[in-house]
């Protein structure tokens, strides 16, 4: 092939090449976007309560402590019975078995604490109320809450969601509009959501009556939704 010929081929095969190019679509990187963050939130209301019960026995005849320990459990699985609490919503530990020392003015074994944990989870506030007083009236004193669901939360948290995503157009379309643009589609979408912990329930301490449950508040809990999304910019 002569010089006369590998010029005008050369030429051929760049204008192909930059004829392509110009017909690819830009990437997204190569796009005009805006990005922005979206929240929701609605409010939900708590009816499923976590209850840690323990029962304890300090001594030295572990042997004895133990079979109290037990009896104080038996009483507070009846106890769950009579109130409709599902045995697959009780959790009962094992025997623990822990040494107690004095340390001052010498290292001195004083004895033995045996206790076991019973974890209730309750649908209802009258029922974890219910509980909380029959656990009083038993003599066990040691409870504690151990945190309240909501049980629709699903429901509540698709809600959130949406609002999240109305919540980042409006504020994208804003934007678009004050630079003289047009919104286009979403190009990528993330998200967080979930209930927002709250307090556990509390009896109010000026109630008349123990075995109320009006004295007994769960309140609200926020389910909250974050996204963040990027728009393409016409």
């Amino acid at each position: 092939m002569t010089k006369k010929l590998l010029f005008p081929l050369f030429l051929l095969i760049a204008a192909t090449t930059l004829s392509a190019c110009g017909n690819q679509a830009p990437t997204p990187s190569q796009r005009d976007t805006v990005s922005v963050q979206g929240e929701g939130s609605v409010k939900g209301q708590p009816d499923t309560f976590i209850l840690v019960v323990t029962a304890s026995e300090r001594g030295n005849d572990v042997a004895s402590m133990k079979e109290k320990v037990d009896a104080q459990v038996s009483d507070l699985l009846a106890l769950a019975d009579d109130l409709g609490i599902d045995d697959k919503h009780i959790t009962a530990s094992t025997v623990r078995i822990t040494p107690q020392w004095q340390y001052q003015p010498e290292r001195k074994l004083l004895g033995y604490q045996v206790d076991r944990d019973v974890t209730f989870r309750v649908k209802g506030m009258d029922r974890y109320a219910r509980l909380t007083d029959g656990v009083t009236k038993a003599g066990i004193t040691d409870m504690r809450p151990g945190g309240m669901e909501i049980s629709n939360a699903d429901e509540l948290t698709s809600q959130a969601l949406k609002k999240a995503v109305a919540d980042a157009q409006a504020k994208a379309r804003l934007l678009a509009e004050a630079a003289g643009r047009k919104l286009g589609q979403a190009i990528t979408i993330t998200s967080h959501s979930g209930p927002v912990p709250g307090p556990v329930p509390v009896v109010r301490m000026m109630a008349a009556k123990a075995d109320s449950s009006s004295s007994y508040h769960a309140g609200e809990q926020d389910v909250t939704a974050t996204v963040n999304i990027t728009f393409e910019l016409q």
